[in-house]
């Protein structure tokens, strides 16, 4: 009698409204709680677009300057082998006709020559100024965005590859600002360059080579980050 009276008061229970309710409301909350998530996942997803078509913008600018930058570099060192080459250690420019010539007319703007004193044959001393263009594009490097995307949310849902590359990308373009500072330092003689500027020539050699690494990390992250995920 006892179970019979107990089974009859649980089905009583499983056919009361109270029930009822409350599968409807616990329905209701986890309805509400996936409806939530989803709402908060398609939110980071447009997130994460925008962050993406910020990061390869900002990429694209500083990779104009760097180029830009680049080819500045890469004249700089040649005209500083030339220099390093053709003073002696009185910081006097002596060199043949044929070579000053030579060099005058890859750089107009360089050297300016007031006049020479003869050397030996084809050999002068010459007296003047040197003018180097110390505009440097390269301090226009920005990592806004970057810093700005580590500091949300929305780095979540960047893939592991994805955050290594832009992170590799950050470290090289921090690298090659502090070496920019350095070249400036070269440059106004905060820092001595060596004898015959054999220390501003590896400067410069290493400076090209993190410059032209970064340039190819540029170049090729619109397609490292298209699926990121």
């Amino acid at each position: 009698m006892t179970n019979k009276k107990t089974g009859l008061k649980y089905s009583k229970i499983l056919r009361s409204n109270w029930v009822v309710t409350l599968s409807a409301t616990l329905i209701g909350v986890f309805a509400a709680m996936y409806l939530n998530e989803w709402v908060a996942s398609r939110k980071l997803v447009a997130q994460k677009s925008i962050a993406t078509e910020n990061i390869l913008a900002e990429f694209n600018s500083n990779n104009g300057f760097l180029k830009e930058a680049l080819e500045k570099h890469e004249e700089l060192l040649e005209i500083v082998k030339f220099l390093g080459q053709h003073t002696n250690k009185d910081d006097n420019l002596i060199a043949s006709v044929e070579a000053l010539n030579e060099f005058r007319v890859k750089y107009p703007d360089i050297l300016e020559v007031y006049d020479s004193t003869y050397v030996k044959q084809g050999v002068y001393q010459y007296n003047g100024e040197i003018n180097l263009n110390l505009s440097f594009p390269h301090f226009e490097l920005t990592t806004i965005t970057w810093n700005t995307l580590k500091s949300s949310g929305i780095i979540s849902t960047f893939s592991f590859e994805c955050l290594l590359h832009l992170e590799t990308l950050n470290n090289i373009t921090n690298e090659v600002s502090q070496k920019n500072k350095e070249l400036l330092n070269y440059l106004t003689g905060v820092k001595d360059s060596g004898e015959g500027n054999q220390h501003l020539i590896s400067h410069l050699k290493l400076l090209i080579e993190y410059e032209e690494s970064l340039s190819n990390y540029y170049e090729v992250s619109e397609e490292s980050l298209e699926n990121c995920s």
